[in-house]
């Protein structure tokens, strides 16, 4: 067994963000692995990241596979201590004599390995050099390995605010387009109404009759906004986003709770039937975002029916569904339902409106939580909307 770092799961947490285990190479790793092995005259070199449980290889010379086993990896040992690890001989090691990479292929001898700390702190891999025979560094190349692994560090800080900064921007221009396009009606029903008393003295009765439309138009612009603003503060905020493993049963009690007054309104009858020992891996607050939206919807469509939640463990993914016997949607509608470019919105069975965003937030959640959502639904008999999260922590 190989030593695990005290702060490991943060450590794999903070790796995440940047978004390279598993990923295509890129040049500027390559270029830096490249010289690495010239500058130590050395035949193998990469650039590692050790998560839970593999190694994983984003640039290499000389080495055959892109991913291994954590408890295989000289890396693994490396990310131990924030010096570089050498290895002069590895039969003559005990950590690694019996090691598959050194009895067999590629028949690994000489590792150094200098770890990447990035400014939290965190060790996520190394940049190493490695041969075939024992061999030794000089002071030279020593000191030029260490820069070289602040240079990869450097990539890998600025390829990370690439992505936020692509994905504030994305998430800019989608807050742009609901405000300028589904904020805009219930003002504008407002606004229609005003001009109506102040151009053609309505009697206090005809000014009543308007007041219905209104009222729900602001209604689906409150909730609206809160979707937006709950969105909004997890999108600029998505790399502080805690994970934990916690119970489904008492976060859809709170929800049901919450909102009793809603589904009694239109009499709709709410049931929480997922197992009280049912526990995930999730943030609460995308969970909790993704079930208020989907338990609302649902009220949206029915009347006078049941609305259940469940769960369902199928390996280390927990299925929640949310079911309803309410309106159903159309085949064409459900093909399209999570499509940011084909949002719409379908009047409830109580002249409830809405904008559509609900669900591409939920999507939005659900992928964050690294999860998924769909949709099973016939029209006139209700639909079922699931979505997963995790049961354990992933690697």
């Amino acid at each position: 067994m190989i030593e695990i770092p005290e702060n490991d799961e943060e450590r794999v947490e903070a790796l995440r963000a940047y978004q390279l285990t598993g990923t295509p190479p890129e040049r500027d790793f390559d270029d830096l692995v490249e010289m690495a092995s010239r500058i130590c005259n050395m035949p193998m070199s990469a650039i590692t990241l050790i998560d839970s449980t593999h190694q994983w290889l984003k640039a290499k010379v000389g080495l055959q596979h892109s991913v291994g086993p954590r408890e295989e990896a000289f890396c693994a040992h490396t990310i131990l201590d924030d010096r570089m690890l050498i290895v002069t001989d590895a039969t003559l090691d005990k950590r690694f004599s019996n090691n598959p990479l050194v009895t067999g292929n590629p028949d690994i001898r000489f590792y150094a390995g200098m770890p990447l700390i990035n400014p939290d702190g965190f060790r996520f891999g190394s940049l190493c050099v490695l041969d075939t025979k024992p061999r030794e560094l000089t002071e030279d190349q020593r000191y030029y390995l260490s820069v070289l692994a602040k240079q990869v560090v450097k990539h890998m800080e600025l390829r990370k605010k690439v992505l936020e900064l692509q994905r504030l921007n994305d998430a800019n221009s989608k807050l742009i387009s609901v405000i300028s396009h589904d904020l805009r009606s219930p003002l504008n029903s407002l606004f229609g109404l005003l001009h109506l008393v102040e151009n053609h003295n309505l009697s206090q009765a005809e000014f009543k009759e308007f007041l219905p439309d209104v009222k729900r138009g602001f209604t689906a612009a409150s909730s609206l906004l809160n979707n937006l603003l709950e969105w909004a503060a997890l999108q600029f905020a998505q790399t502080l986003l805690k994970f934990s493993k916690a119970p489904l049963y008492p976060l859809v009690e709170d929800i049901i709770n919450d909102n009793r007054h809603q589904f009694e309104k239109k009499n709709n009858v709410v049931y929480n039937k997922i197992e009280t020992a049912t526990q995930g891996w999730f943030n609460e607050n995308l969970v909790k975002a993704i079930l208020r939206n989907l338990l609302l919807n649902a009220n949206k469509f029915t009347n006078k029916g049941v609305i259940t939640v469940s769960a369902r463990v199928d390996n280390d993914v927990i299925e929640i569904g949310v079911h309803d016997t309410g309106a159903g949607i159309s085949p064409e509608r459900v093909a399209r339902l999570f499509e940011w470019e084909s949002r719409t919105s379908t009047i409830g069975t109580g002249g409830e409106k809405g904008s559509g965003f609900g669900l591409q937030l939920c999507k939005e959640f659900a992928e964050q939580g690294s999860g998924s959502i769909w949709v099973s639904s016939q029209e006139g008999k209700g639909s079922v909307f699931y979505f997963t999260v995790p049961a354990n922590r992933k690697g």
